[in-house]
């Protein structure tokens, strides 16, 4: 096996919308590890509740972590259209589209 990696290979990649529910479901699992944490001491929470409230934390958070990722992608996107200019070429890169970039970000 060859240790190069094609630059024209995209990598596989899972869908956007798949990669931040799972980063959800990652946050939701950190809060309810934090809100339970000994090292809280009398703050500390315990019992059934206490997956909810991180739910409710991470739910409103959520909005607000993704604008500026979601943002930047849309940049991205404008500079590299996945359909490319009239000839069918992305305009950045004056390769044929969809670029390697736009295959990136694609969601």
């Amino acid at each position: 096996m060859s240790a190069v990696t094609r630059l024209d290979a995209a990598p596989r990649r899972e869908p956007l919308a798949a990669a931040l529910e799972e980063a959800h479901h990652l946050g939701v699992g950190a809060a309810t590890n934090g809100l339970r944490d000994a090292a809280l001491g009398h703050l500390r929470l315990s019992g059934p509740g206490v997956p909810s409230l991180a739910e409710a934390a991470i739910s409103s958070a959520t909005p607000f972590l993704r604008r500026p990722l979601l943002a930047r992608m849309s940049a991205v996107l404008l500079l590299h259209p996945p359909a490319g200019d009239a000839g069918g070429c992305c305009p950045t890169c004056r390769t044929a589209a969809p670029c390697a970039t736009s295959r990136t970000v694609q969601w």
